[in-house]
């Protein structure tokens, strides 16, 4: 009688350590999309607002971002914080990532889209329009939450304009 006791506890924990532990990676990928789509909004906030400050912010330290522009790689966030500042010094934007596919593979997650941004220099007023498609991805930091790790886009320039890009 004791053995069959035994195996029935046995049993009963394991059914319940799997139900317990079934759904959470369901809960925590829908919590990890959340949390990517809140940084691709919060960088487009701080593009806007010519904050490279702020878009460091959401980078990882050893992040890497490849320009279309035949520019070389862009090593460590703090590089990438000065491209932006000495951007930002000369031109005004609106720029939009748009809401774009998100997958989150363990510790990783990737998100690409469309997006969209028109320029106009400060001293000159000149305006441009750029468009194409990027593809982020993000680290998991060991707090718990993402910050980009890699970028790359491209720029279809102003006659090809990405979908749903204002023309």
């Amino acid at each position: 009688m004791k053995r069959k006791s035994i195996r029935q506890a046995v049993v009963l924990l394991i059914l319940g350590t799997v139900l317990l532990l079934g759904p959470a990676p369901a809960v925590s990928a829908g919590a990890d999309e959340a949390a990517i789509d809140k940084i691709r909004a919060a960088f487009n906030a701080a593009y806007n607002a010519g904050d490279a400050k702020a878009m460091g912010a959401l980078i990882d330290r050893n992040a890497v971002w490849m320009p279309p522009t035949g520019e070389k790689a862009i090593i460590g966030a703090d590089k990438v914080v000065h491209r932006y500042t000495a951007f930002f010094e000369k031109t005004r934007s609106a720029f939009e990532l748009q809401t774009g596919m998100i997958q989150v593979s363990g510790g990783w997650a990737f998100l690409n889209g469309p997006w969209h941004r028109a320029d106009a220099e400060k001293k000159t007023g000149k305006s441009m329009k750029h468009g194409g498609y990027y593809l982020m991805v993000f680290k998991k930091q060991t707090d718990g939450g993402w910050k980009i790790f890699r970028d790359i886009w491209n720029d279809v320039g102003q006659a090809g304009l990405a979908p749903g890009s204002a023309k």
